[in-house]
């Protein structure tokens, strides 16, 4: 996934640092910097020169507060539409620029691969569906400190985001708002500038790490002695090539990539033998069966609750029309006496 910046005037970033972030979420840029008079500044790109971008940071806008994205694509396609910060007021319609930035994967908002918008990232899909419209409504009667400050617009968004997700708004007064700060491991260093995660920091965070073996499973094979199964990894233990199609916002293999588990109940019925062999010689692989048993209970449970949510509102729905049809029917037979 991507990293957003938040920094506060005159702060210099340390380059070595910069450049790991940068090459860690190369899918372009984006920057949006506030006048004090209500008007963004904003650039978008599509390619990243890290020393260029650096010193644009340290020159031109040395002495501004602004708001930097760093792209890494993992929903839709990288061009310039895709780019971070998005547009969610104008000052020319609205009185105010006001910009967000995403850091993170959505799913309820995430066009669907048969969509004509399938292109479309995840971010400019839920901004466009969701954000720009409750704040172009709520900008009626309301400044961008008022609603940037609101808590009730940021329990409601808030409520939209996975728990590794994190919305960065910026209006041109350079009024900020932080949604899920620390949700993706977010943090705000001694001088004031507010970093979405910390994993952009890791030179090595884009390299998938391959499986190492265990006492109890050979490096070709995962054997499920419960069930029976056996499931190929490959030649090197894992399909190292593979990433997450649960945890893109981290790009981190999921268990089943790793073993090349099709079939779920494979998964729900990997035997207690392998379960213990995993946590005492393999934690890695432990914490990636933990992740996405976590993530498939919680979907799950999602759906459930949307499913219950929409049959009580159906028998709502059926119990008001039995009651009117029942009055409806008192009065007739009371015209009829």
């Amino acid at each position: 996934m991507c990293l957003i910046v938040l920094r506060q005037p005159n702060v210099i970033l340390s380059k070595s640092d910069f450049e790991v972030t940068v090459k860690n979420n190369p899918d372009g840029w984006g920057l949006s910097v506030p006048d004090g008079e209500g008007t963004l500044l904003t650039q978008r790109v599509i390619t990243t020169d890290w020393e260029e971008l650096y010193d644009l940071l340290h020159t031109e806008f040395k002495s501004d507060k602004l708001m930097l994205h760093l792209r890494y694509t993992t929903a839709g396609d990288t061009v310039i539409r895709n780019s971070h910060p998005f547009p969610v007021l104008e000052k020319e319609a609205d009185g105010v620029d006001l910009r967000v930035a995403h850091n993170g994967t959505l799913y309820k908002y995430s066009p669907g691969f048969k969509d004509e918008n399938q292109w479309e990232s995840d971010t400019r899909v839920f901004v466009r569906e969701y954000i720009r419209p409750l704040f172009k409504r709520m900008s009626k009667g309301h400044t961008s400190e008022d609603m940037l400050t609101d808590p009730f617009i940021h329990r409601l968004l808030d409520g939209e985001l996975t728990a590794a997700s994190v919305l960065t708004f910026i209006d041109g007064h350079g009024n900020t708002m932080i949604v899920n700060e620390e949700g993706n491991g977010g943090f705000t260093n001694e001088d004031g500038t507010y970093f979405s995660n910390k994993y952009s920091f890791d030179p090595t965070h884009r390299q998938v790490k391959g499986y190492s073996g265990g006492s109890n499973y050979n490096m070709g094979k995962f054997q499920d002695t419960q069930t029976n199964q056996t499931t190929s990894t490959g030649s090197n233990g894992c399909k190292s090539t593979t990433p997450s199609k649960l945890f893109t916002d981290c790009n981190t293999p999921t268990f089943s990539s790793v073993f090349e588990i099709t079939d779920d109940e494979e998964l729900f019925f990997i035997s207690d033998e392998s379960i213990d062999s995993l946590v005492k010689d393999d934690p890695e692989n432990a914490v990636l069966l933990i992740k996405e048993l976590m993530f498939k209970f919680y979907t799950a449970n999602d759906k459930l609750s949307r499913a219950t949510r929409t049959l009580q509102h159906k028998a709502k729905v059926i119990k008001d029309l039995e009651n009117k049809t029942c009055d409806k029917k008192e009065n007739l037979n009371g015209k009829a006496a």
